[in-house]
């Protein structure tokens, strides 16, 4: 029942809520404090269709447990190369290769994907959904994405078709691959084609981009597949080699991508380029291209991502050989005018060390830019984590010599990743990595630090059974927690695992409910299939089938269980005295009661526990308390 009611039929009184049609009293012991709507942390409602958001129990969940992370891939042969990417719900999409013996052809590296909701329960079989049974002997780099739909994005090299092409395919929410089984086909060349991207625009258009022979090509498709440009965009050097590097969709429909440029042979500078490109195939960002880095070379297998600033701009962080292996950040604005210094900003002013392997990730809300990367000793014989952070101008936020997160030593430490944290009180980032005493015997970590960059609490385990962990992919999701993903070894065969980590250091957050019976004197009544949620409805039942004849019942929530406490009508499992969340009456002719609480959508309280109690009101048997439930907040 709805708030107004409440207030229209019920009123205070000195031994409990009286209703005013039937005379029939709550008892008193549960209003030690008042229950007026706008006090209550949890708020009523009576939005039945808010029912539809709850899902079925799961078999597989994020972990609470370091040492037994979620497997979403673990076949019992090689499975390799993850990505992941959020989705608007908290969930996410996570794809890999899969060198499965049944395959047809028989190990080649297969793609496959699968669709977590906010708590790590797979929405698809176990394995996720055979996207394309390949039969390479290796694997090459690949892309996922989200489009705003909520459609996973795929796009891969090919030989199903005859010879090796480019193919993209999307995926629906509900499994469904809408391009068909063979997607849709991008090239037919004998050309070399390597390392496809994609995006979905914000016009619901996809854009994919790919090397082909010395130059990349890309190509914008409708919902249906259909090409929309006709002729691919081409760009190709006057000598040497384009090699694909990133992309990301950007404003009005537009796309960012970046490539490798390589004037002439292997020994030849590699230098990191950029470009625009508007829905209707104009680049942006003027036939020059903007680049980002020119003044020496990235490191050789170096291709750097970037990540959209939220303004229609990009943000990226690369290493370099030349100068000698150190990381740089650099900002481009929605028009390409480098925001930092020309060739970027490195990320410390240490002479004595350098620096490899950046992580990035950008803060839309306060314009900032934070790195994560590998720092090592001059000879490479020992290895630390350190962060950076740059305002919007590129001054170096966190010392000349950014943070030390793990000190350089001789445990092997890098696979480096970073995501903003912007919930809560909590200002930062979170930055996961692994730490090895020796070969196999890595472990990932994380570890929280605050916009002043400072170290907060303890670094936090995120995978604990030693093994070789590598391809680490970490994202903020929209509800404000942090998943990583990375290609394990511990069962013998590589194995892709996924870890999902809250703002407040703590692994899981899965939602549960425990009864709490007392010494059994209660009818067991108050029943809940699923624990709550966070922004969702939870949705308890009190079965009426002690008493037919009660006309009400009512539940109410406190912050903790007590131990059994004799009354007249039952035993009380609450504790009174502790934090009072709200309560909840419902009537009705059916054997069981239905009772709406709305959790808010807060990630901070992921974790908090309740306790609900209900009673049976004015039965034939009198007022009846029922069992307790403790409830445990969830994602």
């Amino acid at each position: 029942i709805s708030g107004s009611w409440l207030n229209k039929t019920c009123r205070r009184s000195a031994f409990g809520i009286r209703n005013a049609a039937n005379e029939t009293y709550i008892p008193t012991l549960f209003l030690a404090i008042r229950v007026k709507q706008e006090d209550m942390k949890f708020t009523l409602s009576t939005l039945a269709a808010g029912l539809c958001l709850f899902v079925a129990p799961a078999h597989a969940q994020y972990s609470s447990d370091p040492a037994n992370n979620l497997a979403v891939a673990g076949a019992g042969f090689e499975e390799a190369q993850p990505k992941l990417v959020p989705t608007a719900d908290g969930g996410c999409y996570i794809s890999w290769f899969a060198s499965d013996p049944a395959g047809s052809p028989a190990f080649g590296y297969d793609v496959r994907l699968q669709r977590l909701d906010a708590t790590g329960t797979p929405e698809w079989a176990a394995g996720g959904i055979l996207i394309a049974d390949r039969g390479f002997s290796s694997t090459q780099d690949y892309g996922l994405a989200v489009d705003p739909l909520g459609n996973a994005l795929l796009t891969f090299r090919d030989d199903r078709l005859g010879g090796t092409q480019i193919t993209a395919t999307l995926v629906t929410s509900a499994g469904l691959q809408l391009w068909g089984p063979t997607g849709v086909q991008l090239t037919d060349t004998t050309d070399f084609v390597a390392a496809p991207k994609i995006c979905g625009t914000t016009d619901n258009h996809v854009i994919v981009a790919w090397t082909q022979g010395s130059g990349i090509r890309l190509q914008r498709l409708d919902l249906a597949g259909a090409n929309t440009w006709g002729t691919d965009i081409v760009l190709t050097p006057a000598a040497g080699s384009f090699s694909m590097a990133d992309m990301h969709a950007s404003d009005s429909g537009s796309a960012i991508f970046s490539w490798v440029s390589q004037s002439g042979g292997f020994s030849t500078p590699r230098h990191l380029v950029a470009q625009k490109v508007s829905a209707g195939k104009t680049p942006l960002w003027g036939a020059a291209h903007v680049n980002v880095f020119d003044g020496g070379s990235l490191q050789f297998g170096n291709f750097p991502g970037f990540v959209p600033d939220g303004a229609g701009g990009a943000a990226f962080a690369w290493y370099s050989s030349s100068p000698s292996l150190e990381v740089w950040a650099q900002r481009v604005d929605a028009n390409g005018n480098e925001l930092f210094p020309h060739n970027g900003v490195n990320a410390s002013t240490n002479a004595t060390q350098i620096r490899v392997a950046p992580a990035l990730s950008f803060d839309a809300g306060e314009q900032e830019l934070f790195v994560a990367y590998t720092e090592l000793n001059s000879v490479q014989s020992m290895s630390g984590i350190s962060a950076q952070k740059f305002d919007a101008s590129g001054a170096r936020q966190w010392s000349p010599s950014g943070v030390s997160i793990v000190p350089v030593s001789s445990n092997e430490s890098g696979d480096v990743g970073i995501a903003s944290l912007e919930v809560g009180k909590l200002q930062g980032v979170a930055v996961t990595y692994s730490d090895s005493a020796g070969f196999g015997q890595d472990q990932f970590l994380a570890q929280r630090l605050d916009d002043n960059g400072a170290l907060v609490g303890a670094a936090i385990a995120l995978s604990t059974t030693p093994a070789s962990k590598y391809r680490n992919t970490t994202r903020a999701t929209p509800l404000g927690h942090v998943l990583v993903t990375w290609q394990d070894d511990a069962s013998g065969s590589a194995d892709i695992l996924v870890q999902d980590l809250l703002p407040k250091g703590t692994l899981g957050g899965v939602p549960s409910t425990t009864a709490v019976l007392g010494s059994g004197t209660n009818p067991v009544a108050l029943s809940s299939n699923l624990g709550p949620r966070i922004g969702q409805l939870w949705a308890p039942t009190v079965d009426k089938a002690a008493d037919p004849s009660v006309p009400f019942t009512a539940v109410f929530v406190y912050a903790k269980a007590s131990a059994p406490i004799a009354l007249p009508q039952g035993e009380l499992l609450v504790d009174p005295t502790s934090t009072f969340f709200g309560w909840n009456l419902s009537s009705g002719p059916s054997s069981s009661n239905l009772h709406l609480f709305a959790i808010p959508n807060l990630i901070d309280i992921v974790g908090l526990k309740v306790t609900a109690q209900a009673v049976l009101v004015g039965g034939l048997s009198g007022d009846v308390l029922t069992n307790a439930l403790t409830a445990t907040i969830g994602l």
